[in-house]
This record gives structure tokens, sequence and C-alpha cells, in this order.
């Protein structure tokens, strides 16, 4: 199958030297021309950025002979089945819809999806093709160390989970949240959210009361489900997701290295922190490789990826949404804020310095 990648920095071509040296094992091939060029049944034959500079160094690290600088002029003359979209988040609404419309049928999105939630409104329409099969850039939820972690909290051995924290520090809304957003939601399941709450720092104002220019710090942010569990962002470092249960808590730490299990022992009702025994490194790759791998599945007519596929496209709609309700909530003092009350003028350009996210 053919494939392509719009933008060719940092995740799009090129893995930052920070990710290559410190991060776990789960999170390689970690850019979108790698992961695709690994892949037994692709053939990475385009890449495209508006910077030559950028374009030709991909193009050299890669092989690839067909280069462009407007993502249209690549979608038209090369025809990709699946394509990795990799720009800042600025006009990515609009590359999204029109390589839509054009008919890739396969895309890996990085995160955040949009700017505005009139833009979201509008990718919404283009999500609902159902030959249109999309994966997005917060790809914790496809490592096997995140999936473990899960089906040990609904194994009913702990307990009944409570409460989801995700810690990442001093994170931006745009820039490291989308990630903790996605993970609430692949952890809680099938649940429906019922209200959302934020508190932020570094909120600059655009041209109108509900855009936001900058990208804020988020100081807490909860998601609240109807069933009772509850989906926690803090500002605590560590880099780990920590599942509450009843009985005890699985951790997932320092960003998909190990899983620990705090439990009492015997009748002490104090908790004792274990690594977990079990499995969770597979030989295969992960990282971006995974979430193209799913989408190869459904190109090649996978049911079972298909049916999921339509789950995720939903729940990349819906973390979208819950950063525009987490600034609404901040506008509006931290007010409890349904996904169904969403101001549909809520922008957030989230520029840092003179780059956007």
């Amino acid at each position: 199958m053919r494939g392509a990648v719009i933008g060719c920095g940092r995740m799009g071509a090129f893995t930052s030297e920070s990710m290559a040296k410190f991060a776990p094992r789960c999170w390689f091939p970690l850019s979108h021309a790698e992961a695709i060029r690994m892949h037994p049944d692709l053939d990475l034959i385009a890449l495209c950025d508006p910077n030559e500079l950028s374009l030709r160094r991909a193009a050299e690290a890669y092989g690839v002979a067909k280069t462009y600088t407007d993502y249209r002029d690549l979608v038209e003359d090369a025809r990709p089945e699946l394509i990795g979209i990799a720009t800042r988040t600025l006009g990515r609404a609009a590359i999204i819809q029109y390589t839509a419309a054009a008919g890739v049928r396969a895309m890996h999105i990085e995160k955040p999806l949009c700017n505005s939630n009139r833009e979201l409104q509008a990718l919404t329409q283009t999500f609902a093709n159902p030959d249109l099969y999309c994966t997005y850039g917060a790809i914790r939820r496809f490592f096997k160390i995140y999936q473990v972690a899960r089906d040990l909290a609904q194994s009913g051995n702990y307990g009944t989970l409570r409460e989801i924290r995700v810690n990442m520090g001093e994170g931006m809304l745009y820039w490291t949240h989308p990630h903790s957003v996605d993970l609430i939601l692949y952890l809680a399941g099938a649940q429906r959210v019922d209200a959302i709450q934020g508190r932020l720092r570094n909120v600059v104002r655009g041209g109108s009361p509900l855009e936001i220019a900058s990208d804020p710090i988020i100081e807490s942010a909860s998601i609240y489900f109807e069933s009772g569990i509850a989906g926690h962002i803090t500002r605590a470092s560590g880099y780990a997701l920590i599942l509450s249960c009843s009985d005890a808590e699985i951790a997932v730490e320092n960003d998909g290295q190990c899983i620990s299990i705090s439990a009492p022992r015997g009748e002490d009702p104090y908790f004792c922190k274990n690594l977990y025994q079990g499995t969770y490194n597979t030989p295969q790759s992960e990282g971006t490789y995974a979430p193209i791998s799913h989408l190869v599945g459904c190109l090649a007519g996978d049911g079972a990826q298909r049916s999921s596929n339509v789950k995720l496209k939903a729940e990349i709609l819906q973390g979208q949404r819950i950063l525009f309700a987490i600034v609404q909530s901040h506008v509006e003092q931290s007010k409890l804020v349904r996904e169904e009350d969403i101001d549909p003028e809520i922008t957030i350009l989230a520029k840092t310095g003179e780059k956007f996210a």
C-alpha cells in the first residue's frame, strides 16, 4: 500500500534527541515516516513540507523521490492510501478534510485535532464516513503496557476502578494533555462523560473572549463519568498513570517503563508497593508503528480492526471536545461543563513564542 507523510519535522520524520535518549522502548519507532517505512505492507512513496530544507533532509534520510511543498499536490499526484499528518495544529483540520474528500482512506493524525469548536463540528461530519479510518498522535492506548494496566484494573482482582490520575508535570493543554485526556477515555472504557472541570494558568486572550491565544498550563482538570469513575490531570511529576481501585493502586511508571501494584498484604491495611511480574513487553515494534499497523488492518478488511476504529474515531472527537470544555470551565470560574454545553465559538490557537502547538 502507498504511504505518505505531510510534515517532516519532529513527529513526521525525526524523533527528538530527548525522546530517543530517554523514552522507554515501547515508544519506538516514533516518527510517522519511520513507522510507515518499517511496515512490510507499506511503501513510503512521498513526503511534503513547505520548508524545503526540512523536506530535502527527510527525503534523503528515507530515500523518497517524490517530494511536495503543497499537501494538495501530494494527495492528487501520489494518491496515497495511507497518510501521516504531522503538521502544526493550525491548518490541520483543512488538511484532514481535503485528504478525506480526495479519497485517502486511512490517516494517522498528530494531536491535537484542531483549533476551534467550529472546525471540530466539520471534522465530526468527515469522521462519520465509515470508509475513513483514523488514528491519533495520543498513542499510549496502543502500547501493551497500558493495555495490561487496563486489564488489571478491570479484572475485579483489585476491586472497583474509582479514579484515574495522569501525572505529567507542568504540562500545556495542547502540547501535552491530549495524551492525558485520551488515556483517561481509554481506561474508563465505554462510560458516558457527565461533566468536565478545569483550572488553567497562562491564559492569554485573543481577539474575542472565547479565543485563547496561548497554550495554557493545566493546574488541575477532571473528567467525571456517569458511572462514578473520575479522571484527574495533575501537575505531579513522573509521567505516571495511576489507576486507583477500591482495593489497590495500579501504576504505569515513567512513561511506560514498568507496572507497579500497591496493595495491602494480609491483615495489614497499609499498601505495599511491588513491581508487577506479568508480561507486558512484546517483541514487535510499538510506538507509532502500532496505530499505523491498525490502519493497515482496516484497509485490508479486518473486521475487528474496522469495528474498533469506529470507537476510536468517536473518542478522538470526544477528546478534543473535552480540551475545549476544560478551557470553557476555566473561563467560567471552574464551573462544571457538559459536552453538549460547549460554546461553538471556543478557539485555542495554542501559541508559545512564535510557534503554534
